[in-house]
């Protein structure tokens, strides 16, 4: 007779950017997963994002891409990570028969961890406080994590998503438990900033999300570490700034070596100034001493 397959815990959400609320809860459901020998620690998430579904034109920026995701997921304990496609019909489920479709798609499934904001099912009719009930049904268990808070509210997404586009990276920082970050490719690009001594690597983010225009202090990651610069993020509504096109510009002192095509990230700490047309090349290389000066202080 073969051993019984191993229980598994399942913490539910759509967890964009992975922020210390997120952090929570997946952590809850890794440690709940350790109490059994054998137990399994997972989480399921929807793609696409269930707003780009119910409210597309109101439908928020990704704070992260997938692949960004799951690093920090695993990070937190969650060794298998399952992603459900958000369809009409799953949207248009009634709560109870979405948490039989768990069962049916989860078999071990004994115990599911939650936000207190977590709601699912048919027209968000299912909650943190309806789920206990529900989900004896299908004889699981639940964990309601509460829900963790920075500077007197609540720790969201959405203020997060706020605190990127106003530039204000310390405070969305704070709240992911790490430096807002943008991923992507390393292209080539015009060459100026190399006329005037300060080559610039080139980065196409994946996702459109940006801080607001301006220079920041942000580190690019290489293979050997990351490298501490200032990157500059464009104004794509200025027409004076149009020739930067869909890119981030960041320059790294001392480094020569050949990055294009790499896959990266920069990571952005603050905010240093903001755009400056300059009339001379002299000019422009002035203050972008000044920029790496700052950039390089931490």
């Amino acid at each position: 007779m073969p051993p019984p397959a191993p229980p598994l815990t399942l913490a539910i959400g759509m967890f964009d950017g992975i922020h210390l609320g997120h952090q929570a809860v997946l952590r809850a459901a890794a440690a709940s997963a350790r109490r059994h020998p054998d137990g399994i620690a997972a989480c399921l998430t929807f793609h696409p994002h269930t707003a780009h579904l119910l409210h597309p034109r109101r439908a928020p920026l990704l704070l992260c891409t997938p692949e960004q995701n799951r690093v920090q997921i695993t990070t937190c304990g969650i060794t298998r990570i399952h992603t459900l496609p958000f369809t009409p019909a799953l949207a248009a489920t009634p709560p109870a028969d979405f948490l039989t479709l768990l069962k049916k798609t989860f078999p071990t499934l004994t115990e599911i961890v939650v936000g207190a904001n977590f709601t699912f099912g048919k027209n968000r009719a299912g909650n943190a406080d309806t789920l206990p009930a529900l989900a004896a049904a299908i004889h699981c268990t639940t964990r309601i994590i509460p829900p963790v808070e920075w500077e007197g509210a609540v720790i969201s997404s959405t203020r997060i998503r706020a605190a990127v586009e106003a530039g204000h990276l310390p405070a969305a920082a704070a709240m992911l438990g790490r430096p807002f970050a943008l991923a992507g490719q390393i292209i080539h690009g015009r060459a100026i900033a190399r006329t005037q001594g300060y080559p610039t690597a080139n980065l196409r983010p994946r996702l459109p999300i940006r801080p607001a225009p301006g220079v920041y202090a942000a580190h690019l990651h290489l293979p050997d570490g990351p490298r501490p610069g200032p990157a500059f993020v464009p104004d794509p509504a200025d027409p004076a700034q149009a020739h930067f096109g869909d890119i981030v510009e960041i320059h790294l002192p001392g480094l020569t070596r050949d990055l294009y095509h790499l896959q990266t990230e920069i990571t952005f700490t603050r905010r240093l100034r903001s755009y400056i047309p300059f009339s001379t090349p002299a000019a422009a290389a002035t203050q972008l001493a000044q920029d790496t000066a700052q950039a390089l202080e931490g």
